[in-house]
C-alpha cells in the first residue's frame, strides 16, 4: 500500500493528462505485482476436488482455484486470475505426517508483471478439538528470473495461516530480498527507497521485481462451498 501511493505520487508528477485512466491502469499492473498458492491445509484425499475464490493483496481481481488430490500424499492446484495476473499452477507432497501433524513441500509458478518461482515448506497442525481447523507456518523461496526492470530477485521469507473447516482460510507472509531489494529500514517508511542500480519503481511508477511490495503476501480464501444454499431438510 505504502509503494501504490508513491506510486501515484510519481505518476502525478510524470504524467500530466487525465488522472483516472492512469490511474486504472496503475491499479491492474500494481494489483498483478507478485502472486503465491492457495493450499490445502489438509491434504486432499486421491480424486477430492476443492475449488474456491481467493482475494489477495497481490491481486486486484479474485483468483478462481481448482484443487485436486492425485494421491493421499499430492495434490494439484491451478489458479486463474482476472485477466490474466495470478494465474499460475502449483505441486503439493506431503513429507511428513504425525498425529494432527503434516509437513507439506508445495512447488509453485504464477504469471503477473514479475512472475515468480515459489518453493514453499509448511509445518501444518490441526486444532484437537476442531480437527477440521487447521494453523500452519512455512518457509518460502521465491525468485523471479526475469522482472519487469528485466532483472533477477532472489528472495526468502516466512508466512503463516489459519484455515476453517476447510471453507475460509487467511494467510500473511513476507519475503525479501537481501541482496538487490530495499534496505529493511525502509520497509515501513511512508519514503519508498529509490537504489538507481536496482530500482524500486519503474520510469512510470509501477513496483518492480526489487520493490518490498512483491515481497507481501495476505490472502483470504474461500471455498465455493461458502457460496452454496444449504439444501433444507424436509
Amino acid at each position: 500500500m505504502i509503494d501504490i501511493l508513491c506510486t501515484m505520487k510519481i505518476l502525478e508528477k510524470t504524467i500530466r493528462i487525465n488522472r483516472m485512466p492512469w490511474l486504472l491502469l496503475a491499479i491492474l499492473f500494481l494489483g498483478g505485482c507478485a502472486a503465491h498458492p492457495t493450499i490445502s491445509p489438509i491434504p486432499l484425499k486421491k480424486g477430492e476436488v476443492y475449488t474456491g475464490v481467493t482475494l489477495s493483496m497481490e491481486n486486484v481481481f479474485p483468483m478462481f482455484v481448482y484443487r485436486k488430490g492425485l494421491s493421499e500424499k499430492s495434490d494439484f492446484g491451478v489458479r486463474i486470475g482476472i485477466p490474466l495476473y495470478g494465474t499460475g499452477v502449483d505441486y503439493s507432497r506431503v513429507v511428513y505426517s504425525r498425529k494432527n501433524a503434516y509437513d507439506i513441500l508445495n512447488f509453485a509458478f504464477s504469471i503477473t508483471p514479475n512472475s515468480s518461482f515459489d518453493m514453499t515448506y509448511y509445518t501444518v497442525k490441526r486444532l484437537p478439538a476442531k480437527p477440521q481447523n487447521s494453523y500452519y507456518t512455512g518457509f518460502r523461496a521465491m525468485i523471479i528470473p526475469h522482472g519487469i526492470n528485466d532483472q533477477r530477485s532472489v528472495r526468502v521469507g516466512f508466512l503463516m495461516g489459519l484455515n476453517f473447516s476447510r471453507k475460509v482460510g487467511i494467510e500473511i507472509g513476507y519475503c525479501h530480498d537481501l541482496d538487490r531489494g530495499q534496505p529493511i529500514e525502509y520497509l515501513f517508511s511512508p519514503k519508498a527507497h529509490n537504489d538507481p542500480k536496482y530500482p524500486a519503481v519503474t520510469e512510470y511508477g509501477f513496483p518492480t521485481e526489487n520493490s518490498r511490495l512483491v515481497g507481501l503476501s495476505f490472502q483470504l480464501s474461500f471455498s465455493t462451498k461458502v457460496f452454496q444454499k444449504k439444501s433444507q431438510t424436509k
